[in-house]
């Protein structure tokens, strides 16, 4: 098997052990496609190593019956120590420093956190609305081109919960893992790839429901907007105070030269 092939082989066996593992496995398992593809590819690891020992046998590019049962085994395994040990020792999601959902939104709005009650259905209309996307897309930027923040979608400006259930009923596949590659591949096209570097998703539970805790880090170089259907605009925001404002070109100049020294 040549070597791209093999490695796409490897990454896509990973992610469905993971998925499958997460299916499994009671609870809710809030972890990004990249944690269930490693999960996964961990599993397939252990347990056909465990298969291998029981047959008495050393091959790894035969796959069985046997192999799969223990591949899945060990997904199973690895992801129910790796919860474990990320509820003990405070790894789940961040930081052990991080301010809990809760405490984050009792403090209500400000300069690094704002309330967002859908990413793509307008809640008047109950229809799919590309101008509420752009409102996150430009929210994020304000966030990479200031000083960092916490986007919080599915609660509203006074900081109830309404939960995601109104974007996922616009999904063809109505889950977090569907929300979350939809909202990556969004800013990717409107941000730019360099941007993600500087940008995590979470799920989070808050007063029964789930939400979205999108944390967005200071970028080490100016961020600009794109309309995803639409021409190039490289519209440029910033967050100032509770609000995220569009800089026209010298008002952008002036304020690159003091941001980016």
């Amino acid at each position: 098997m040549q070597t791209p092939l093999f490695i796409f082989v490897i990454i896509a066996g990973g992610l469905v052990l993971g998925l499958i593992a997460r299916w499994l496995l009671p609870g809710e398992q809030r972890l990004s496609l990249a944690e269930t593809t490693l999960i996964g590819m961990a599993g397939f690891a252990i347990g056909a190593t465990g298969v291998n020992l029981i047959l008495g046998t050393s091959a790894f590019d035969q796959i069985s019956i046997a192999t799969i049962v223990g591949a899945i085994i060990g997904s199973v395994l690895v992801l129910g120590v790796g919860s474990w040990l990320a509820d003990r020792l405070g790894w789940r999601q961040g930081s052990q420093d991080r301010i809990p959902i809760s405490d984050l939104i009792a403090e209500g709005e400000s300069a690094n956190v704002e309330f967002k009650s859908t990413a793509r259905r307008n809640l008047h209309t109950g229809q799919r609305d590309d101008k509420i996307e752009l409102a996150i897309t430009k929210t994020v930027a304000g966030f990479l081109n200031a000083d960092g923040g916490v986007l919080v979608i599915g609660v509203d400006d006074e900081g109830n919960a309404l939960g995601l259930d109104s974007d996922l009923s616009t999904m063809k596949a109505p889950d977090h893992d569907r929300y979350e590659l939809w909202i990556t591949d969004f800013f990717d096209t409107t941000l730019g790839s360099p941007s993600l570097a500087f940008i995590s998703v979470s799920f989070e539970p808050y007063d029964g429901n789930y939400v979205v805790v999108v944390t967005v880090l200071p970028s080490d170089s100016p961020v600009f907007v794109n309309e995803p259907k639409g021409n190039r605009t490289a519209d440029f925001y910033v967050r100032m105070g509770n609000s995220t404002r569009r800089l026209l070109t010298d008002e952008f100049a002036d304020y690159a030269r003091s941001r980016w020294k």
